[in-house]
């Protein structure tokens, strides 16, 4: 429950900047209010994110080469943690194609889901967390679920046009990954002393 906690209340500082940059962009580049609106809750879900799984930020890089190669284990000793590894990436499988085209297809989303899991894998030999082929199959089964769901959600009541698109994921992947690698490190300890 602490990390539930720990997740909201880190999304929500990291929106604080976010929301001014995201309309920013509507205003130079995506123009479109409604999509922004739901761009702005993917940056958050990605915040969220980059705070539960512990990647690094400006003022805590350290080499921590713990790699897991080995499929399943501990995996179902401790199914506790791979449970919560899908559930984090089900709202990613229900973003993608919800809001762009491409990923209304699984093998992109699949393999966006992958590499995004792959990534944070990567950067976390930066960090004090190991770096765990388990986790790659579960965020990668998480992915698979919320597009499912966001499938669900394109056929019966899609919420605005596809976009077709795709370099705005990345545009906005790399806006959240900025703000939480450069910002979050110097506002969090602000927001945290004042409701500690």
């Amino acid at each position: 429950m602490a990390r539930m906690y720990i997740m909201f209340l880190e999304a929500a500082i990291a929106s604080l900047v976010l929301l001014p940059l995201i309309w920013a962009l509507d205003k130079t580049r995506f123009h479109n209010p409604r999509r922004s609106a739901l761009y702005f809750l993917f940056a958050v879900y990605l915040s969220g994110v980059y705070t539960v799984v512990g990647l690094p930020d400006i003022r805590y890089i350290r080499f921590d080469l713990r790699i897991n190669l080995v499929p399943f284990a501990y995996m179902f000793s401790d199914y506790m943690n791979s449970l919560l590894n899908v559930l984090l990436f089900v709202p990613l499988g229900v973003f993608l194609p919800v809001l762009w085209r491409r990923f209304q297809k699984l093998l992109w989303t699949l393999l966006f889901g992958l590499m995004f899991s792959l990534l944070i894998e990567v950067l976390q030999i930066f960090t004090y967390r190991a770096t765990d082929i388990n986790d790659l199959m579960t965020n990668t089964v998480g992915a698979l679920a919320g597009w499912c769901v966001g499938r669900i959600i394109v056929c019966f009541q899609p919420v605005v046009p596809a976009q077709e698109n795709t370099r705005e994921v990345f545009l906005i992947g790399g806006v959240t990954f900025g703000v939480m690698f450069l910002l979050q490190p110097f506002l969090s300890p602000l927001v945290w002393a004042i409701v500690s």
